[in-house]
């Protein structure tokens, strides 16, 4: 076996893929937040020779974002599986089962094509996206291209036993430590207040737990919930107060064709 070379560097030494063929998602890099809070780095990534990212760019931004400064660099050339090792961590634990679960979860979210880029990486390198089971945008439109106006509305029923504690229902890490910084700042008072609030948006929601803790909530709760749009129940209500955001003209159409239909 030959000499392992691992040496420390700064995580601004990496260089993101400039074509990177994953545009992420919103909900996926509220997820990462959240995982790298709760914690910590799980898995690693893949850079090349000249560091420059080959698997793992949103994972390195959203690091960036939690503060996360010193990397870990383990050279090979692939011939053996670099592990990581979680020393503070076991599997058969409640912590140890999240951490997995929040890894797969996470990856699945993040994942959104961007069909351009795979269109033209297949062309410059001649890759057909197909070798990997990856459809071409025109493959992934169903042949039925029949539209409805029928608009469901959600039925949330409890699956657990007892509601979660609310605890669960949010991640306010981030927003702890910007107030907490902010405090111990030397600005005006409202200065701080203003920036107290706009803390506040880093707020981490958990909407699958707070579906759960709402299925359990007494009407009261519910009805506030519900106000404040952490549930969406009523859909007209959802467009109208500007929860569901929709073009102009397809709002109108929504409320004139399906609602006054009611």
């Amino acid at each position: 076996m030959a000499d392992i070379k691992v040496r420390k560097a700064k995580i601004t030494d990496l260089i993101p893929d400039d074509r990177n063929l994953n545009k992420g998602t919103e909900r996926g890099k509220q997820l990462i937040a959240k995982s790298l809070n709760k914690f910590g780095a799980v898995r690693g990534i893949a850079v090349d020779k000249d560091n420059r990212i080959i698997a793992g760019n949103k994972t390195v931004e959203n690091a960036i974002e939690q503060g996360i400064k010193d990397i870990i660099i383990v050279e090979t050339t692939g011939d053996e599986l670099v592990v990581t090792q979680r020393t503070d961590a076991s599997l058969d634990t409640r912590e140890g089962r999240e951490m997995a679960l929040a890894d797969n979860a996470t990856v699945k979210v993040d994942l959104e094509w961007d069909t351009e880029q795979l269109e033209s990486i297949g062309e410059d390198y001649g890759i057909d996206a197909e070798d990997w089971d990856v459809a071409t945008l025109e493959e992934e439109v169903p042949e039925d291209n029949t539209y409805t106006t029928t608009i469901s509305t959600p039925v949330y029923e409890p699956r657990e036993e007892n509601a979660p504690p609310i605890a669960e229902l949010y991640d306010s890490v981030k927003t702890d430590a910007l107030k907490q910084e902010i405090d111990n700042s030397n600005i005006p008072d409202d200065v701080k207040d203003f920036l107290r609030l706009a803390a506040t948006r880093h707020i981490v929601f958990d909407y699958g737990r707070i579906a759960e803790y709402y299925a359990h909530a007494p009407a009261n709760v519910q009805r506030l919930m519900e106000n404040s749009a952490l549930v969406i129940i009523d859909f007209k209500k959802a467009i109208e107060g500007g929860y569901v955001r929709l073009k102009e003209q397809i709002r109108k159409q929504m409320l004139e064709d399906v609602f006054d239909e009611e």
